[in-house]
């Protein structure tokens, strides 16, 4: 990919000299510097007894100054806080997305190339019990960007609850850092976060931040916002998948925050991306796929989601391409980390087949999968990535074979079956926008005792707009009760038009008679477009 010279507009900070002055007393000494923050984000790890390792992960600008000594700041609702200052990174990576051939010219080894560094600070400390923990980090002089005026410095957080002996980890990013993306062709981005512990993740757009010290949104340049930092984005909110087709030329700041929850619905943690894409004129297109398109053993999925049974054994596929013929694409992604077992192959240059082959494992779910294509362009590779959730059908008494939400022209479609039953009176359908708010939104009778499969479904007619969580709750004879499985499903209302993964393709339906479809692959192409009525 042949890249135009991308200009660092450093001089547009002049303008904003008189705004600047009045910042610059509430900035604590040590932070008034140049150096020139492209990203960053905060993690932790639980190692038991109220012990935990955080890390701080901040990705600099090679044509800046050397990295500096940082702090990270702690505080919780009973009533602690401190600092702890003068942490040095543990590791230091070279995060830029050039062909090899190119590595030894980047800006980090004193070349022409763009390319940025990624520093890892640590600290391990116990952290008293407390029901909301909050650990931040800020300082000055972020990299100028298109969407946000001035250069108002940088905020990211996380927060957990240990209390109760709860022992959480947060979910982890494993994004290339600073992503470089082409001008007027459509982006298909994932952060690739992944959680540990198997808590369902949600994501949200949200606004970047600065410090002087509390948490402040930036101000954004007219036709940007926090929910659109970038015009016509769309963030996926179940598996974070970002898209967009960038029109101008620069470096934009997106901000995106990852909810985690327990199986149980409870709000245990959160973690912010701050992260900054460089938009680019390219010589080539970027690697694209349409999600998950087959799998073995039954195993059911749709373009971004697998649901699988413990014990159980199967593959499943996704195949990427490339335009221009002449490229070569390389895939590549964490399953066999992050899927006890797994095994991860691709065959084909382009198109390239990648499958996942898996005995799923309980306690393994729910659990994203992420996916980074890269063809062989040079200076500047062109890259794609994309991410897929692995969803558990049963942890239940009674024994549950699958669980799933399909949105469908009727509203949104609930099914599962059972392998056994004993003294099951009825199936509580619940919904909510979040896991930790639902409600009762029907019932289905069981068949109450039962040896063989059994199967159910429920329609939801009115169903929320955007993500929704479905829940079952199983209702006993004898009174007690057991929370079942819960499944995102991202849907419109009813009366709008749906793109449905099939086994034998997509269907479409929905749209009223003579309204205009468009079926899009997950980063933005148009697959096929018509007419309801055609």
């Amino acid at each position: 990919m042949a890249m135009q010279s991308l200009v660092h507009a450093y001089h547009r900070c002049t303008a904003h000299f008189a705004v600047l002055l009045a910042l610059i007393p509430m900035l604590n000494a040590t932070q008034i510097r140049a150096d020139h923050f492209s990203g960053a984000s905060i993690s932790y790890q639980c190692l038991g007894g109220n012990q935990y390792r955080i890390s701080l992960d901040l990705f600099l600008d090679c044509a800046g100054v050397a990295i500096t000594p940082h702090s990270l700041n702690f505080s919780n609702d009973c009533g602690v806080s401190f600092t702890i200052s003068g942490l040095t990174p543990v590791s230091v990576t070279e995060v830029s997305q050039l062909c090899p051939s190119q590595t030894a010219n980047s800006t980090c080894n004193g070349g022409t190339q763009p390319s940025f560094r990624k520093y890892r600070f640590q600290t391990t400390l116990f952290l008293s019990p407390c029901n909301s923990w909050t650990i931040n980090w800020y300082t000055c002089c972020r990299n100028d960007t298109e969407n946000v005026m001035f250069t108002p410095g940088m905020y990211v957080s996380a927060s957990l609850n240990n209390t109760g002996g709860l022992c959480d980890n947060s979910p982890v990013f494993i994004d290339v850092g600073i992503p470089y993306v082409c001008v007027n062709q459509p982006v298909a981005y994932n952060l690739g976060a992944s959680d540990p512990d198997g808590n369902l993740l949600s994501y949200s757009l949200i606004s970047a931040r600065f410090g002087m010290p509390a948490p402040t949104n930036v101000t954004y340049d007219p036709g940007y916002s926090s929910s659109a930092p970038i015009p016509g984005i769309v963030l996926n909110p179940v598996t974070g998948q970002l898209s967009f087709f960038p029109t101008i030329t620069g470096y934009f700041v997106v901000v995106v925050q990852v909810k985690s929850f327990t199986s149980g619905g409870q709000l245990i943690g959160t973690v912010m991306r701050d992260l900054m894409f460089a938009v680019v004129a390219c010589d080539g297109t970027p690697p694209t796929t349409i999600g998950l398109s087959s799998g073995t053993n039954g195993v059911s999925f749709g373009p971004g989601t697998f649901v699988a049974c413990s014990g159980n054994s199967f593959c499943v596929s996704m195949q990427f391409s490339d335009p221009n013929p002449g490229q070569s694409i390389t895939v590549t992604s964490n399953a066999a980390a992050v899927l006890p077992g797994a095994t991860f192959t691709t065959t084909g240059t382009n198109p390239v087949t990648a499958t996942v082959c898996w005995t799923a494992t309980a306690g393994a779910f729910p659990i994203g999968i992420a996916f980074q294509a890269t063809d062989n362009a040079c200076p500047v590779a062109n890259t794609s990535s994309f991410a897929i959730t692995a969803l558990d059908c049963a942890y239940l008494p009674v024994e549950m074979l699958d669980f799933t939400a399909t949105p469908e022209q009727e509203g949104v479609a609930l099914r599962w079956r059972t392998g056994s039953e004993q003294g099951t009176r009825s199936f509580v359908v619940e919904r909510g926008p979040e896991p930790s708010r639902l409600d009762q939104i029907g019932s289905v009778q069981a068949d109450g005792n039962s040896v063989s499969e059994r199967a159910y479904a429920f329609m939801d007619r009115e169903p929320l707009n955007g993500l929704a969580y479905y829940r079952l709750r199983i209702s006993d004879w004898d009174g007690s009760e057991e929370l079942g499985p819960m499944v995102p499903v991202w849907a419109r209302g009813t009366g709008n038009a749906y793109a449905v993964a099939m086994a034998d393709g997509w269907s479409v339906s929905g749209a009223v008679p003579g309204a205009q479809w468009r079926l899009l692959s997950m980063n933005g192409a148009l697959r096929s477009e018509g007419r309801a009525d055609d």
